[in-house]
């Protein structure tokens, strides 16, 4: 007679419950990806601003705390006094270094404001997340798309894009 402690285990059956066993494991994983949302959390660090738009061009950095504050510093490069013609100096003006706030929504879109000092003042940029990378349990954005409530100094409009700077 037969010992059944002794008999030998299956290996399809084995096979069978490692495959299985293996898929929740995956299953689960692609959930959590799938069920993360943005937060403030999401931009953290400094990020280049860059914009370029009907002769005007702004860049400067933007420092977010991860909490919703920011600071920014923008240098404006301005069309030439009076006539436009080759070699005109363009004007070049840093505004102020300016705080701010922001919000981040579970879907990526945002609202910023940074208040500049006058002429200025308070800028409050439309914002989506357009880029991100996987940090601990967080999505931090690497690029971002804004566009300005307000018109530029020239009326224009001004749409810059934010890269996290060092990544």
């Amino acid at each position: 007679m037969k010992n059944p402690s002794t008999q030998l285990v299956n290996p399809w059956n084995v096979l069978a419950g490692v495959l299985f066993i293996l898929g929740i494991c995956a299953a689960q994983s692609v959930m959590a990806d799938g069920d993360r949302t943005f937060t403030n959390a999401s931009l953290k660090g400094s990020y280049a601003y860059a914009n370029s738009v009907s002769g005007v061009a702004s860049l400067g950095t933007i420092t977010f705390d991860g909490h919703g504050g920011l600071t920014a510093k923008i240098k404006v490069n301005l069309p030439c006094d009076g006539a436009q013609e080759p070699g005109c100096p363009r004007t070049v003006t840093d505004l102020a270094e300016a705080d701010g706030e922001y919000t981040v929504g579970p879907d990526g879109t945002g609202v910023a404001t940074i208040n500049f000092a006058d002429p200025t003042g308070p800028t409050s940029y439309d914002f989506i997340i357009t880029g991100t990378k996987k940090q601990r349990h967080e999505l931090l954005a690497t690029q971002v798309f804004s566009a300005s409530q307000n018109g530029g100094l020239g009326g224009q409009l001004v749409a810059p894009t934010w890269s996290r700077i060092g990544d």
